[in-house]
């Protein structure tokens, strides 16, 4: 399947969703004559959340009744219209008089209002204010309405205006490999002032690190996300349900067999590396969507570690090494933090020495260096083009002789035309005739 597929089998289901169509097979065919187009959005619109899934913002049905949340005020926001819901609260666009930028509010259904919940809420927003980095949205202001029936709380964050996510926006932009990972080094720069605050996100996929309008990488939700010197049982990977909080595509194995003490920064680069393989390549390295948990979990847990080169043929080696370091099943052999992938990944970028790799003939006239093999190796480290080789030494020399012998001669002849010297005299006698 090309890009261009995938990125409209993306829309369709989307639309499909927004749109609450019930005859999904009948409703593609008569948007695209595609086979491939539309399989793959009958694959995303099944993938629905289960108690595997974390409640992320997802596109609603229309609504059957008055939202009696719009029009309401909350921290000097008011709620224009409602842009998503998920499985503990619902995302309005708010906007504050005399001010042009608009706001992301957040509150927590009236339904959801629980002890466990609360805390999430609460713990979300918390994170959030500690944060400040141009990769993160921003948190504007948080707090707690009563409206006569019941408290819930709220926040409002940084609108991100046209945001898309992150592997879709790089298709639509037919961005080749080097422009794929630069956009990812960003990412990982704004998940390595999450570690460096303590904060580990811990649901990392594509759809919460958007594109905006400028180009600039927004990450968000970090509804799940927890402080690493908070006490894991309050913020667990499982619920007191026993149920997965997460996503199962790109959850880490420690994340999906409990180990609520092994969860810190690494695990956060187990889901970069995961996405990194998605956004390089347009493939999952393994797909657990739809799949049962159990299954899901034997396969995260104990599944072969993909090769990126196996998918990517052209990738380096370099890079295939720091993806698969990523997804190591054993957290101790993953990249510290998403700042040591960032620079594993800026060292895949910078251009190498033109002299890397070479060969040298020693006064034996045998090969000294590098062997042909590591030359290709090596040439193999970086996705930059290598600078053309300089010329040779003996190549220098043979030209500065050829030209020096040129200029001898038009000397002469310059002489002869001028009658200082008889040039031909001159041949005769040294010929002896």
């Amino acid at each position: 399947m090309t890009p261009e597929q995938r990125s409209r089998a993306r829309d369709l289901a989307r639309q499909a969703q927004a749109d609450g169509v019930q005859s999904v097979h009948e409703w593609l065919c008569e948007r695209t004559e595609d086979e491939l187009i539309r399989e793959e959005a009958k694959r995303i619109l099944a993938h629905q959340p289960t108690s595997a899934e974390s409640p992320a913002v997802t596109v609603p049905r229309r609504p059957s009744a008055v939202d009696p949340m719009l029009g309401l005020e909350l921290g000097g926001f008011r709620i224009e219209r409602l842009i998503g819901s998920g499985g503990m609260g619902r995302v309005y666009v708010g906007t504050r008089e005399g001010q042009p930028s608009r706001a992301a509010v957040k509150v927590l259904s009236r339904g959801g209002v629980t002890d466990i919940a609360m805390r999430r809420f609460q713990q979300e927003s918390a994170i959030l204010a500690k944060l400040d980095h141009p990769g993160i949205a921003r948190l504007h202001a948080s707090g707690l309405h009563d409206d006569g029936q019941s408290t819930f709380p709220w926040f409002a964050m940084e609108f991100i205006e046209d945001g898309t996510d992150l592997t879709d926006w790089a298709a639509r932009q037919s961005l080749p490999l080097r422009g794929r990972l630069e956009l990812f080094v960003r990412v990982c720069d704004a998940i390595s002032h999450a570690h460096a605050q303590g904060i580990v996100h811990r649901d990392l996929k594509p759809g919460n690190i958007l594109v905006d309008a400028r180009a600039q990488v927004k990450v968000i939700d970090f509804g799940i996300a927890r402080a690493a010197q908070e006490d894991s049982s309050r913020f667990g990977v499982r619920t007191e349900t026993g149920q997965l909080v997460g996503t199962l595509q790109y959850m880490s194995p420690e994340q999906c067999l409990g180990q609520r003490d092994r969860i810190d920064a690494r695990t956060d680069v187990y889901a970069l590396g995961m996405i990194l393989f998605e956004l390089l390549t347009e493939t999952y390295p393994y797909d657990v969507r739809g799949v049962p948990v159990a299954e899901a979990i034997q396969t995260v847990s104990q599944g072969k570690v993909p090769d990126l080169r196996e998918a990517l043929p052209e990738a380096p080696d370099a890079l295939a090494d720091a993806v698969a370091q990523c997804l190591a099943k054993d957290p101790g052999a993953r990249h510290a933090d998403a700042g040591a992938l960032a620079t594993a990944l800026r060292a895949v970028l910078a251009p190498k020495p033109a002299t890397a790799g070479a060969q040298r003939i020693d006064a034996g006239g045998q090969r000294t260096g590098a062997t042909q093999a590591g030359s290709r190796s090596a040439s193999r480290t970086t996705v930059t083009a290598s600078p053309r080789p300089a010329r040779s030494a003996g190549s220098s020399r043979v030209m500065g002789a050829v030209i020096a012998l040129l200029a001898i001669a038009l000397a002469v002849a310059a002489l002869d035309v001028f009658g200082v010297v008889d040039v031909r005299g001159l041949a005769s006698r040294l010929l002896g005739r």
